[in-house]
């Protein structure tokens, strides 16, 4: 599995792991744990756009033949 892909599953996985934290943080009873599952839900959403670039980058690179660490 080329390093790329495993970028874009974590970019994905990342956005189910925020839904989910939020969902299960986002009821009527609002306990300090509720609040905390919501904002680790949105520090969790800011992963994706850092895993999806990375992967991108990561795949020019593959595609260029180039090494993926010193270019």
């Amino acid at each position: 599995m080329k390093l790329s892909n495993v970028f874009y599953i974590l970019g994905f996985a990342s956005i189910l792991a925020s839904a989910a934290n939020f969902v299960s943080g986002n009821t009527k009873n609002t306990s300090k744990e509720e609040s905390e599952k919501e904002r680790d839900a949105l520090f969790v959403g800011f992963w994706p756009p850092t895993f999806f670039i990375l992967g991108k980058i990561i795949e020019d690179r593959e595609n260029a033949g180039k090494n993926i660490i010193t270019g």
